[in-house]
């Protein structure tokens, strides 16, 4: 019993013995695995000092031919910055590795990308100790080298105004919206890769929908339709509770309108835009392209004019709609044979729109030749006698009592009236050629 007793008790020391083994093993491992982790990313920032710090080799010759032992050796110097950059931003010792890309693009007086370099160090690590080393070393060099002239002013109010505090990544944001608002040609290919390396750092961030529509603009504005319309879609698949969601699909349709001559897909997307975001500053523009395509790219006369009834009830203060009006009744005049329809839209600017001469006299006058050609002499005098009284001293209204005069000698014999006409034209209009015109016209009647 007591031998029994004996191997049970060595039986468990043992157990123990191999549980601790076990745990120290394990314990060492994960330990030299945080220092050797630490140990790469100080070896790769103690390197890139040394690295920053060579210079370039002298020329000479080898075997007969020149040395090229230090060509290359800045553009190197670039990649191994970046490469840290990309492996630890923004912890560890990115901020002098920042400071090491600024101080490059100095030396190699590559201006766009310095300056860059600077508004990314300054936004980004404002709590770095060496942040006032960099910003004095950015103020001096705004303020001297001629390269910054043109935005000189904008540059330096960026550095004055950038936050000190707050999410990075806020303020990553903060600084693409800053230089997107400079709209600077030569920063344009450096923002496009700032933008880019945003999307890819914070891609669950609201503010990544707005940084894809300044993407998609940009290719636009390069007539890169096609990448533009794939920003905005991924934009919209991606984020699609975003604010940006609805300007992404009305771009869309445009493109396909504009540039694609895809009028069926851009009439459903524009149809889309409508019913989802009836409230949007773009609704009446919508409207406006659906109807001018249904005119002009698909000739469907009756559709175009629904459309443009509708743009007229909706949105009648839109800044077509005044001309879509004159449109519509065109097409009912000269398409549709609806020569009354045609008259009560052409009634229907002036009594909506009287303020706006030029269009409403256009539409009187208009309304009043349909009502010749439907031999309606009389209610043709009556819109011209409105142009006349309502536009006085207009080229409107001379042209107005030159077509009364017309009409009243050669449509309704009546030479008094005529007469009566052509005497206003002598009294509004004495210089005019129509006046002696108008001279000439009253001693032929008188006879």
């Amino acid at each position: 019993m007591i031998i029994n007793n004996i191997k049970i008790k060595y039986i468990y020391i043992l157990f123990y013995i191999s549980i601790f083994n076990y745990s120290y093993t394990l314990a060492q491992q994960n330990t030299e695995k945080v220092v050797a982790s630490k140990t790469v990313e100080d070896a790769h920032y103690d390197f890139l000092k040394e690295l920053h710090s060579e210079e370039s080799k002298k020329s000479g010759k080898i075997l007969g031919r020149l040395g090229l032992s230090s060509k290359g050796l800045s553009e190197y110097k670039r990649k191994e910055y970046n490469l840290y950059l990309d492996s630890y931003f923004p912890n560890a010792s990115s901020d002098r590795v920042q400071m090491f890309l600024f101080e490059l693009n100095i030396k190699q007086e590559e201006w766009a990308e310095a300056g860059m370099n600077l508004l990314k160090f300054v936004y980004l690590f404002p709590q770095s100790p060496i942040y006032k080393k960099v910003i004095d070393r950015g103020y001096n060099l705004l303020q001297e080298e001629k390269y910054y002239s043109s935005n000189r002013d904008k540059l330096l109010k960026l550095l004055s105004d950038a936050p000190k505090s707050g999410k990075i990544y806020k303020r990553y944001h903060q600084l693409l919206s800053e230089v997107y608002l400079i709209n600077d040609k030569k920063l344009t290919k450096l923002f496009i890769k700032e933008c880019w390396s945003f999307l890819h750092l914070y891609p669950n961030r609201s503010q990544c929908s707005a940084v894809m529509m300044w993407l998609a603009k940009l290719e636009k504005e390069a007539s890169n339709f096609h990448p533009a319309v794939m920003i905005y879609e991924k934009l919209m698949n991606l984020y699609p509770a975003s604010k940006d969601y609805s300007d992404a699909l009305y771009q869309i349709a445009r493109i396909q309108q504009e540039e694609f001559n895809e009028y069926n897909e851009a009439t459903v997307s524009f149809r889309k835009f409508l019913k989802m975001f009836p409230e949007h500053k773009y609704v009446a523009w919508a409207q406006y392209r659906i109807a001018t395509m249904a005119d002009k790219n698909f000739d469907d006369w009756s559709t175009a004019v629904k459309e443009y009834e509708v743009l007229a009830d909706k949105y009648p203060n839109f800044k077509h709609t005044i001309t879509s009006l004159l449109r519509m009744g065109a097409i009912q005049d000269s398409k549709l044979k609806e020569r009354k329809e045609a008259i009560k839209t052409y009634q229907r600017v002036f009594s909506t729109y009287p303020d706006s001469t030029e269009e409403s006299i256009e539409a009187l006058h208009r309304s009043a030749n349909l009502y010749v050609k439907s031999k309606q002499f009389e209610d043709a005098v009556k819109q011209h006698e409105i142009v006349i009284s309502k536009y006085p001293k207009t080229n409107g209204s001379l042209e107005s009592l030159n077509k009364c005069a017309d009409i009243y000698e050669k449509k309704m014999d009546n030479k008094e009236k005529a007469i009566e006409v052509l005497n206003m034209v002598t009294t509004n209009f004495p210089d005019s050629r129509d006046a002696k015109k108008a001279q000439r016209r009253i001693k032929k009647l008188s006879k």
